[in-house]
């Protein structure tokens, strides 16, 4: 005989939740600690469908969107209002797209649109509540609490497979991997993590046992994807590191992370012989050893030459391609993007990205916020350099919350300077004033 909980209990589970509510309403720090906590178990989700999963994070985030409507955010600095008007004007780039396609009764899947609509809220939405250090350090503390927890699973999930029952590296990292991502998906979670790791050791590390530990801490995340083989990732990440420690001038550091990288490539070719012969054995000319992305990048090219102005819409990537005998989707974000939205919708895509740049630059060029520059722009450089081979930066989760913390960096460095220099003219007109007098 089933058992109901009785009135009396849904009373209390509705109290329980209204105080949780409220609690996370008002320490906003604390939502976003545990909402970055949750990124680190992908598996607790509740299946909506085939492919579409809500997760913690994703009901945070709804709590997030109404707390910025209700409770009036921070005014947003001037890199950030212009970061925000290209990602809208690209935003409406894909909701007329889907608008046409509605009307012409092929709209796009759930799934397409319900990842547009996540990773959309994620970049509005986050940069505004991480508006102070403070935030920004409990968000970054549950980043790594999250890291941990998905280092761990992916170890006990490759535990769990016998050492002969695996035929190629392919097949490792799909073992490694959770049951409702994307076997690549580890490698964009691994950027995120690195990426936080590194602005933690910008923003809070004040000893220099802090400023050895995160470093540290961001090489060990980026070990992961490299152990189980995601190897765009893993070679975005290490140009990433490259072109940080050179803006930096950090040439020590460079020496020490290529002797980390050499001592990755042995330990693999020891452990891992055949694995790490079957990855490393690559054919640059011919995309022997590329997973197919030649061809991949070859069909999708071909359907963009049967309307490269306005696109087949978004969402029609899978079932154009598939339509036309491509094996699936181009696994290249901007030729994606092109043949989804055309060649306005690339132009606008890649507008979008340079805005990141640019606040990077700008930050960069200032000597106060030259470690935050640098690493906005080896984050860009990564994504960048990861979404030819991958769909990284087209309406991804986890670069999604990258990038939104690199904007709220950017609002962050701004307001300080405003601050600053408002200061130095206070002094100035106080200095002026007590020589007039």
């Amino acid at each position: 005989m089933p058992i109901y909980p009785t009135p009396t209990l849904w009373l209390e589970i509705g109290i329980a939740a209204v105080l949780a509510i409220a609690f996370l309403w008002t320490k906003a720090e604390y939502a976003l600690f545990l909402y970055a906590f949750a990124l680190g178990f992908p598996d607790l989700a509740y299946p909506l469908g085939a492919t579409v999963n809500l997760r913690l994070e994703d009901v945070l985030i709804v709590l997030f969107l109404a707390r910025a409507i209700f409770w009036t955010p921070v005014s947003p600095s001037r890199s950030q209002k212009k970061i925000f008007v290209w990602l809208l004007i690209f935003l409406a780039a894909c909701l007329l797209s889907i608008a046409v396609e509605s009307v012409q009764g092929t709209p796009p899947s759930g799934y397409d649109a319900a990842r547009m609509a996540g990773c959309a809220v994620i970049l509005g939405v986050l940069p505004l509540l991480l508006h102070s250090e403070r935030r920004i350090q409990f968000f970054i503390a549950g980043l790594m609490c999250a890291g941990v927890a998905l280092a761990i699973q992916v170890h006990r999930h490759l535990e769990e497979i016998p050492s002969n029952g695996l035929a190629n590296f392919h097949q490792l990292k799909s073992a490694a991997n959770f049951d409702t991502w994307n076997p690549n998906t580890i490698g964009q979670a691994a950027v995120l993590l690195v990426f936080a790791a590194g602005l933690g050791g910008i923003l809070f590390a004040k000893s220099t046992a802090g400023k050895i530990l995160w470093p540290c801490i961001a090489m060990g995340f980026a070990l992961v994807p490299a152990l189980v083989f995601v190897r765009g990732t893993t070679v975005s990440m290490a140009a990433g590191f490259v072109l940080f420690l050179g803006l930096t001038r950090k040439w020590g550091w460079i020496l020490l992370f290529a002797a980390a990288c050499l001592s990755v490539l042995l330990f693999l070719r020891t452990s891992e012989r055949p694995f790490f012969e079957e990855a490393t054995d690559v054919n640059l000319t011919t995309g022997e050893g590329m997973s197919h992305r030649f061809d991949r990048w070859g069909m999708a090219i071909q359907a963009i030459r049967m309307s490269p102005v306005i696109g087949q819409g978004f969402g029609q990537e899978l079932d154009f391609l598939t339509l036309i005998g491509s094996e699936g989707r181009a696994h290249n974000a901007y030729l994606s993007v092109w043949l989804e939205l055309g060649l306005g919708g690339l132009l606008l895509f890649l507008a979008a990205i340079f805005q990141f740049v640019r606040a990077g630059y700008s930050l960069y060029a200032n000597p106060r916020f030259q470690l935050q520059g640098a690493l906005i722009l080896a984050l860009i450089f990564a994504l960048s350099l990861e979404s030819l081979g991958f769909a990284t930066l087209y309406w991804e989760k986890p670069p999604s919350i990258a990038l939104s913390l690199a904007i709220a960096v950017v609002g962050i460095c701004e307001r300080d300077k405003l601050e600053f220099v408002a200061k130095e003219n206070r002094i100035v007109a106080r200095e002026r004033s007590a020589e007039l007098a």
